[in-house]
């Protein structure tokens, strides 16, 4: 039977678990996040889903994080969206647990990635934008990943917008701030109803600010959109172009693709061929 690799995207909100063979996730399981926990709790958490799904097949345990890290060390230095866990040795963590290599980096760079090897985008210039619980960013340069110092490339979510930060307005944090939920706003507007189709409208304006500001520093070939609140982007496509358009210009605006993600589960595929690429594995024939 072929090794496989275990694979964790962890997001704010839930996380997902597979077995990865030969760039196919298989046996896909969903968790709910205690992202309100304290940090032993969290780490309690992230072993015993690992411990869960482990087989005697597995070679090596890939991590995605929603968290500035130092990659090399595997340490999460700060987590947004899960508040009390900062600073945890994750990868040291890990292999001392289960006596197995671990690779731990930041989930918007797994999903760039995964993007760029599985996506057959034909861009060596690729930006993966996720828009979930919050907004992040991974890029991909003349095919390769760029992460800055401490994996905090891309953390647009940040930067100072309106009367807060981006994440507010082009995240699903735009919704719960309102107190809507975003699953039932995208069934009202699935039956056209105008609060509900305004919302995206308003929403879709945001994102395309945030986009706009990508556009300008850094020029990519492709934009991806990934993460939950993709799933309602028919609803804000046209907003969102409008924005960029204006913001940008017809030159500009047309010289970059957006488009959503198509490829299911990217963020695992990506942590599935980061692990190989940290580990100097090679990846020509799967790719």
């Amino acid at each position: 039977m072929d090794h496989s690799l275990l694979c964790i995207d962890l997001g704010g909100t839930k996380a997902l678990v597979a077995s990865v063979v030969r760039n196919e996730a298989q046996q896909i399981r969903q968790y709910t996040v205690p992202n309100q926990a304290g940090v032993d709790q969290v780490n309690a958490f992230i072993m015993r889903l690992i411990a869960d799904n482990l087989t005697v097949n597995t070679t090596g345990i890939a991590i995605g994080v929603p968290s500035t890290l130092d990659i090399h060390s595997g340490t999460v230095l700060t987590t947004q969206n899960i508040p009390n866990w900062q600073h945890v040795p994750l990868k040291s963590l890990l292999e001392r647990r289960f006596s197995l290599p671990v690779v731990v980096h930041n989930d918007a760079n797994c999903f760039a990635f995964g993007e760029y090897l599985y996506g057959r985008h034909h861009a060596s210039n690729l930006i993966g934008l996720c828009l979930g619980t919050g907004i992040g960013a991974g890029f991909v340069f003349n095919g390769n990943l760029y992460t800055g110092n401490h994996s905090a490339a891309g953390e647009l979510g940040n930067l100072s917008y309106l009367d807060g930060i981006i994440e507010d307005y082009a995240s699903g944090q735009f919704f719960q701030r309102q107190g809507i939920e975003g699953k039932w706003l995208a069934e009202q507007a699935h039956r056209g109803d105008p609060f509900a189709l305004q919302q995206f409208e308003t929403f879709g304006s945001h994102v395309g600010h945030a986009l706009a500001q990508v556009v300008m520093m850094l020029n990519p070939d492709v934009i991806v959109l990934g993460g939950s609140v993709t799933h309602s982007y028919h609803y804000f496509k046209a907003a969102l172009d409008a924005n960029m358009q204006q913001l940008l210009g017809d030159t500009l605006a047309q010289s970059v693709r957006v488009i959503p993600s198509s490829l299911n589960h990217a963020p695992l595929l990506g942590a599935y061929g980061l692990f190989h690429h940290y580990n100097n594995k090679e990846l020509a024939n799967e790719v």
